[in-house]
């Protein structure tokens, strides 16, 4: 029996064809919990919930249940230890950068700024999904597919109007992690780390005065009401999230079942991933940030970007070349696909 499903929402839009067969009279034999830290108005959290919503309706024998904002109480740092038991949650939307303490070259494979294009992503992936494998099929997890990012252009969000690295060496930057700071600090540029809860509060109370943020993101946080000029300087190029699952649990599902969750992560990867090239996201996002009171300033000159980046790079493979045979590795695999 042919089944077709359609993925499709205001972010994602795409024909997935799913071939089953006829499943045994017992429907709902498992019964699946999926963790995602994010919060459910978050792109990648919706479109979590368009995967759960796309295997629900085509399989009679799972059915899975998405908790989001972490509300199931695990940490996604603890995931590669809980996840491949297969008895507290069975499957997970996960960002490898949260990963870092159990396995610390992830923090090397993807970082940010190194990239100089969008389509570096999606040309990297098959790449990307070799390198995270590794370590997912060690731990007991299988990967199912990638959730694009929500947005694609990162920029420096400011309380006046900055866009050149000169200017912004006269101001105080948030990042949000160490790779940031070193790559700033190598221009010239004081950074430090400032978690996004605490980034309204320092940014008004003067603690900083810049931001490392995308507006797409920043709209969800009301950053323009305290930082209301920004300028894009590099694309939102990092890990991408990714369907996650214990391979205990999907060992004991159908192999119908089973060649159902691959193909609707292979879709929903699809379209997520085509939204996030698009720029989808970053559209909607730029015109409530501007009817908000927010101001769009001219980018980062070419030259601004191209040395940004650059330092982005040296730091990355300085890191890697210090790191160790498999960061090293890795280094050289991600670094080929980027070019």
């Amino acid at each position: 029996m042919k089944i077709s499903k359609i993925i499709s929402n205001t972010a994602i839009s795409a024909t997935c064809y799913l071939a089953a067969s006829i499943l045994p009279a017992q429907a709902q034999e498992a019964s699946w919990k999926m963790h995602v830290a994010l919060t459910e108005s978050r792109v990648e959290t919706q479109t979590a919930q368009k995967f759960v919503d796309a295997v629900n309706s085509t399989t009679d024998d799972l059915s899975i249940t998405l908790f989001s904002g972490g509300s199931l109480g695990i940490k996604d740092a603890d995931m590669l230890r809980i996840l491949p038991r297969g008895n507290v949650i069975q499957a997970a939307a996960l960002y490898p950068g949260y990963l870092t303490r159990d396995n610390p070259d992830f923090a090397y494979i993807l970082p940010p700024g190194v990239a100089s294009d969008p389509n570096s992503l999606r040309d990297a992936a098959s790449v990307l999904k070799e390198v995270y494998g590794q370590v997912y099929d060690a731990a007991g997890i299988k990967a199912l597919g990638f959730i694009g990012h929500a947005t694609r252009d990162t920029h420096i969000m400011c309380k006046e109007p900055v866009n050149s690295l000169e200017e912004l060496r006269k101001r105080k930057v948030r990042v949000w992690e160490k790779f940031h700071v070193d790559t700033f600090e190598a221009l010239g540029v004081s950074a430090q780390i400032i978690g996004q809860s605490e980034l309204y509060v320092a940014m008004q109370t003067g603690v900083v005065d810049c931001a490392v943020y995308p507006v797409s993101l920043a709209v969800t946080v009301s950053l323009q009401e305290v930082a209301p000029y920004a300028s894009y300087l590099f694309p939102y190029v990092l890990h991408p999230w990714t369907f996650v699952v214990s391979q205990s649990a999907f060992d004991k599902l159908s192999p119908e079942t089973q060649a159902t969750l691959v193909e609707v992560g292979a879709a929903v990867e699809a379209a997520a991933m085509e939204d996030y090239v698009n720029g989808t996201n970053d559209t909607a996002a730029m015109e409530t940030f501007v009817s908000s009171g927010g101001t769009i300033l001219e980018p980062f000159s070419d030259e601004d970007r191209a040395a940004f980046r650059d330092a982005a790079r040296n730091l990355w493979s300085e890191l890697s070349e210090d790191g160790g045979d498999q960061r090293k590795a890795n280094y050289e695999k991600v670094n080929d696909a980027l070019k």
